[in-house]
C-alpha cells in the first residue's frame, strides 16, 4: 500500500471540555451562610473565566444522566488550561463536585479547501505549473489565505444560548478507510460536507477541533446555536454525506443550556434564567 498524503492544518486556541456531576445532599446540607460565600466566589471566578481576552470560557447545564456542569476553554497553551484547571480545584465550590469526562484538542482547519482555492485561482494565471514563477504564486496565494483564517482559528467564544458537543473519528475499516484515499478523493468529499454546513450558517456555530494524539478521538465537534433543533437537522443531514454516511464515526453527545457567570448562584439552586 502506498503512503497517502496528510493534509496540512492550522491551529488555534486549545479547547477543554470539561464535565461535573454535582453532590446534590452534601451540596444542600451545607449552612446557608457558607453555601453564599461559595456562590459569591464561584461566580466571580466564573466571570473571570469569561472575560474575552488572551481566551474565554463558558459554562452550560447539562442534560441527562452525564453530568450536571460542562465548562468550554479556549486558551493560548496547554499551560494555560491547565491554570484554569487547577485554579478551579481550589474553589470551594470543587468539594461538592465529581469530574466525569473531559476532552482535549485544538481548533483545527484542514486546508482542503484551502489549497483547492489557491490551486483554482492559478489555474487561471497563465502560469505553468511547477515553474518558479507558478510557485512563487502560489505560496503567496496560500499566505493570504492563511492570513484571512485566523479569527476562525482564535475565535470568540460563541454566543448561543445552547451546545452540543461530541468526539468523532474517521474510519479505518477493512472496506472503508479515510486514511487510504487520495488528497483529491478527500478533499472533494470535505468541499460536499462544507457545502451542507453552509446552508446553516446564522443559525449555528461550529467549532471543529483536532485532537489527534491529545485524546481518545481524532476531531471534537463544538455546536452553538439559539435553537437547539439545528442540531438535529444539521447532523441528520450531514450523515447523509458521503463523509459521514462512509467515513464517521461518534461518540457520546453532550447538549447543555448556557449559564451567565452571573447565574452561577441561581443554577446551584436549581433555576436557570430565561433565554
Amino acid at each position: 500500500m502506498s503512503t497517502q498524503e496528510a493534509p496540512e492544518t492550522l491551529e488555534g486556541w486549545y479547547v477543554q471540555h470539561e464535565v461535573y456531576t454535582v453532590n446534590w445532599p452534601q451540596w444542600r446540607a451545607v449552612e446557608a451562610s457558607q453555601r453564599a460565600a461559595i456562590i459569591e466566589a464561584s461566580t466571580t471566578w466564573c466571570t473571570t473565566q469569561a472575560m474575552e481576552g488572551d481566551g474565554s470560557s463558558a459554562f452550560f447545564s447539562l442534560l441527562g444522566h452525564k453530568g450536571d456542569l460542562l465548562m468550554v476553554h479556549f486558551r493560548r497553551s496547554l499551560e494555560a488550561l491547565n491554570e484554569v484547571e487547577l485554579g478551579f480545584r481550589q474553589t470551594g465550590l470543587f468539594a461538592y463536585l465529581q469530574p466525569v469526562y473531559s476532552y482535549l484538542s485544538v481548533i483545527e482547519l484542514g486546508l482542503y479547501e484551502v489549497i483547492g482555492a489557491v490551486q483554482r485561482t492559478l489555474a487561471t494565471s497563465g502560469l505553468e505549473v511547477g515553474s518558479a514563477a507558478y510557485e512563487t504564486a502560489y505560496h503567496q496565494e496560500l499566505v493570504q489565505q492563511k492570513a484571512a483564517l485566523q479569527p476562525r482559528l482564535y475565535p470568540v467564544m460563541p454566543t448561543g444560548r445552547y451546545l452540543c458537543f461530541y468526539p468523532m473519528d474517521k474510519k479505518r475499516g477493512e472496506t472503508h478507510n479515510w486514511y487510504m484515499l487520495s488528497m483529491e478523493e478527500r478533499r472533494t468529499l470535505m468541499r460536499g460536507h462544507g457545502m451542507i454546513g453552509r446552508k446553516y450558517a446564522g443559525k449555528v456555530t461550529q467549532i471543529i477541533s483536532g485532537s489527534v494524539g491529545l485524546d481518545d478521538w481524532e476531531w471534537g465537534v463544538s455546536l452553538f446555536a439559539d435553537d437547539p433543533l439545528v442540531f438535529k437537522k444539521l447532523i441528520y443531514e450531514m450523515r447523509f454525506d458521503a463523509a459521514s454516511a462512509l467515513y464517521a464515526l461518534f461518540g457520546a453527545f453532550y447538549v447543555g443550556i448556557r449559564i451567565p457567570p452571573s447565574a452561577v448562584g441561581t443554577w446551584l439552586v436549581g433555576t436557570l434564567p430565561a433565554c
